[in-house]
């Protein structure tokens, strides 16, 4: 299998003398550098640990023009030298003295090895090379290089090689395995096609909708009988999903759709360039124009808006914002960019009379937030104004609320571990909402509820104009508006338009708030009148276009910050929802509860945040990207006298897990379910082990994928010892090639890794969990051959983690390949078997897939 590192083209040469001499050696002028030791400080200074035939480095001189040196390769590795145009160590060792060039203001010291990144112009002379003269002299932003044989005769040169130095910590020789070796999947968008295309030809099959193992045995089916069929050979299949892949942040993907994927998957890696994985936008109709494929050279595409995006392995260099332990609150920057958003310790002050202190689960976010971020707001502000979490402390006066109480309301600094407000601004999470649903909703159905109804007085059968109609106050004021029997015209991007019309909103009251044309279109659509009342977030010219539109006796509420005019002869109303005071913003809130209790009232479109992601969401927000309402969700501290669920808990990874989990995370009760019970192979003996250890470990004997015996277990977890994490490590193998799989060879790998997932996902949700992790494969990414059922199991859990998390909802699914340690999935894997399970890459040691496990936990998306 060949893996692409580097691309590039042939350019057409005219055969041509070489127009550089290296005959005399060294150059006249130069000064000799001393080379001891230099790969000992490379390796020790600056992180570069080349091993012994990459050593080539001899000699060094170098004066004002550049670097001349000497490198040769060891003798040990001179025999393959006719196999190579020249060898790459020795290209390699030419290029390590260019750290030793001088800069303008430098006279002494090198400035350290440099990576090369862009060649431009090689050219090679001869072969066969064993020793080179090198000379490297600076051009431009680069260097070129020059070299040639002990005679002098040229062997190649580099018109122009562009370097790049690399700190110490960027480099894997230098990095822990659990920093360097966690990758993750994006979604790049191709760059615009340019010139004709034609028809793209593709044979079209369509997936359907229904039960996972019903869908993709059709798929199964009709992918084997295409193969089959004579008539497809020199053809390509086009297989068509909606909505399976997470191409766009916060997106909600559809597990079915996404195990498809991972069935396709294997199936393009046995037949390569036959299949190609179309993801269409679900946001769109179900046309597609399969002529936006032609002529791109992709297996996998997701669509969306109209461009066509592509995954991409990345590595996961960053975990967002760092979180101190204990107490923390998030504070902007001094120097007004969102990345200098940071978090910082805080100290827990005793409560007054009246006060909650809540240990915060959900934060919902709004643009205010940003222009604080950003320090544009006009007044001194702290982010997070809204939230949801558990009661930790109640203060004096306050007996309505106990400790373990699932609330949620107005909280000023809620981006915080725990925040303190006032026992009015609260009110109970009703009974199956989840943290950011409920975050989500406080300030938007509020700010809406009082600019209409207490600053607007609107009555039924009035008409109102509301701008940015698709953003949190927007949609919240649209659905209050219709509720209350007005006349609702919006204004929102175009693109958004169908959200504002699936809101209830007439299209023909809708018009852009891109452009002043909206004031016609209004006028026009209220018959010339205008409307009674406006809710405003515009400025400037947009802001007078609005005022126009007021009919006689109409009323402007204004919710901006930026443009707030005085002198008006209107009702003119600009406006915090703090002004309402506590009492009031609290008993609107509890209406808005009571009309979502009704049916009345239903939650806004999503997009979920780790609060590790804060200038990612925050950043989003501030390109208009999002539709509705963007929430931050923080990681719950593990408590560790909760309990620890794993499946597969007395499996090879399960066992290791458990002893991980005692020694490194302070659990203290585990509960290890195995299809055998107390009776499978160790548990006796891993029990004793890890109550030596200080821990209570009970093993029952569960097929996760039964949902009642599952359920059965649940209910049975101590009040005292509350459910705090979930591992789902079982699983089992069934490989064989993608023709001859089977529907009951689907059903087999499906049952333990999707269905129980499904079951753990549906039963906990109710739980305040710490973690919900998912072992996958790297197989659901890469399509391992062989493999189809198992890639398509585990890409299922890859999209369950993602909607998890759209969701709210603690998740991660961590895609690892091959444990060194055998296992009873991995035990019989041998010769050829083996070497495909590693094709991509190496197995995983129990100390590195440990190291892994506690980096992943840090980071606030899964990993391969």
């Amino acid at each position: 299998t060949w893996i692409l590192h580097a691309s590039g083209f042939l350019a057409p040469s005219e055969p041509q003398a070489p127009s550089f001499d290296l005959s005399e050696w060294p150059p006249e002028g130069t000064v000799a550098v001393d080379v001891e030791g230099f790969y000992d400080v490379l390796a020790s200074g600056a992180g570069f640990g080349y091993g012994p035939m990459f050593q080539g480095v001899r000699a060094v001189w170098r004066d004002t023009s550049g670097v001349y040196a000497e490198v040769a390769l060891p003798e040990t590795d001179t025999g393959r030298i006719d196999t190579f145009g020249i060898h790459p160590a020795l290209l390699d060792a030419a290029l390590h003295p260019s750290g030793f060039i001088l800069d303008e203001t430098e006279t002494e010291t090198a400035t350290g090895p440099r990576l090369p990144f862009a060649w431009t112009g090689v050219e090679l002379f001869a072969t066969n090379a064993t020793m080179l003269r090198v000379a490297i002299r600076p051009q431009g932003e680069g260097v070129t290089v020059e070299a040639a044989d002990a005679t002098g005769t040229p062997v190649v040169s580099v018109r122009s090689l562009m370097l790049r130095t690399i700190a110490a910590d960027q480099l894997s020789s230098t990095k822990p395995a659990s920093d360097n070796a966690l990758f993750t999947v994006e979604w790049t968008a191709l760059p615009p096609r340019t010139g004709p295309t034609g028809e793209a030809e593709f044979t079209v099959l369509p997936v359907g909708t229904g039960p996972v193992e019903q869908v993709l045995g059709a798929v199964l089916r009709d992918v084997q009988e295409w193969l089959a069929n004579e008539e497809s050979f020199g053809s390509r299949l086009a297989v068509v999903t909606r909505g399976a892949v997470p191409a766009t942040p916060g997106a909600v993907v559809d597990e079915v759709g996404a195990a498809v994927w991972g069935l396709v998957r294997s199936a393009q890696s046995e037949h390569p360039d036959r299949i190609v994985l179309v993801d269409a936008d679900p946001t769109t109709p179900d046309d597609l124009d399969l002529t936006l494929l032609d002529g791109v050279d992709e297996p996998q595409l997701a669509i969306r808006d109209g461009a066509l995006l592509a995954p991409r392995l990345t590595r996961a260099t960053g975990r967002g914002l760092e979180l101190p332990s204990g107490t923390w609150h998030l504070l902007p920057g001094t120097d007004g960019t969102l990345e200098s958003v940071h978090a910082e310790t805080t100290d827990v002050l005793p409560l007054e009379a009246g006060q909650v202190r809540v240990a915060i689960r959900a934060a919902g976010v709004n643009f205010r937030d940003v222009l604080i971020g950003l320090g544009m707001y006009p007044e001194p502000g702290v982010m997070g104004s809204e939230a949801a979490g558990i009661v930790l402390e109640v203060g004096p006066d306050v007996d309505d609320l106990a400790p373990g109480d699932r609330v949620f309301g107005f909280v000023n600094g809620a981006f915080a571990a725990e925040a303190v407000t006032d026992r009015r601004l609260l009110v109970r999470v009703p009974a199956g909402w989840s943290w950011a649903e409920a975050a989500s909703l406080p300030l938007v159905f509020a700010t809406a509820w009082y600019g209409l109804r207490d600053l607007g007085g609107v009555s039924q059968g009035e008409s109102v104009l509301i701008h940015a109609a698709a953003g949190g106050v927007g949609m919240a004021a649209v659905q209050l508006a219709r509720h209350w029997g007005l006349e609702v015209y919006a204004t929102a991007s175009p693109s958004k338009w169908p959200t504002v019309t699936n809101n209830g909103v007439d299209p023909t009251h809708i018009a852009s708030s891109r452009d002043l044309a909206f004031e016609d279109h209004i006028r026009t659509a209220t018959d010339g009148r205008g409307v009674d009342v406006v809710l405003n977030s515009l400025a400037g010219e947009f802001l007078d276009a609005s005022l126009r539109l007021l009919a006689p006796g109409g009323r402007f509420i204004e919710m901006g910050k930026t443009d707030i005019r005085t002198g008006l002869d209107i009702p003119y109303h600009a406006f915090d929802l703090s002004d309402a005071g506590p009492t009031r913003m609290g008993h609107i809130l509890t209406q808005v509860v009571v009309l979502f209790e009704q049916g009345v009232l239903t939650p806004l479109p999503l997009t979920v945040w780790d609060v590790r992601e804060a200038v990612a969401a925050w950043r989003f927000m501030a390109q208009a990207k999002h539709i509705g309402k963007n929430v931050l969700t923080l990681p719950t501290p593990l408590n560790p006298h909760g309990t620890i669920l794993i499946t597969g808990g007395t499996g090879t990874l399960g066992t290791l897990l458990a002893r991980h989990l005692v020694t490194q995370h302070n659990a203290r009760n585990l509960l290890l379910l195995s299809r055998q019970g107390p009776n499978a192979p160790g548990a006796p003996e891993l029990t004793a082990e890890l109550q030596e250890l200080g821990a209570q470990a009970q093993v029952i004997a569960c097929d996760a994928a039964d949902r009642d015996t599952l359920a059965g277990v649940l209910a049975q977890v101590p009040e005292h010892a509350p459910l705090t994490g979930v591992i789902h490590a079982a699983g089992v193998l069934d490989d064989g090639i993608f023709t001859a799989l089977t529907q009951e060879r689907l059903e087999t790998v499906l049952r333990a890794k999707a269905t129980a997932a499904a079951n753990l996902d549906e039963l906990t949700r109710d739980a305040d969990l710490s973690m919900f992790v998912l072992y996958s494969s790297v197989s659901a990414t890469f399509g391992a051959p062989g493999q189809a059922n198992y890639s398509a199991a585990n890409a299922y859990l890859d999209a369950l983690a993602t909607r998890r998390r759209a969701e709210g909802l603690p998740a991660l699914s961590l895609g690892w390949g091959l444990w060194e340690q055998a296992s009873a999935m991995t035990g019989g894997l041998a010769g050829a078997d083996r070497s495909r399970a590693t094709s991509a890459g190496a197995a995983l040691t129990t100390q590195q897939g440990l190291a892994l496990f506690d980096t992943a936990l840090t980071h606030p998306v899964a990993h391969l």
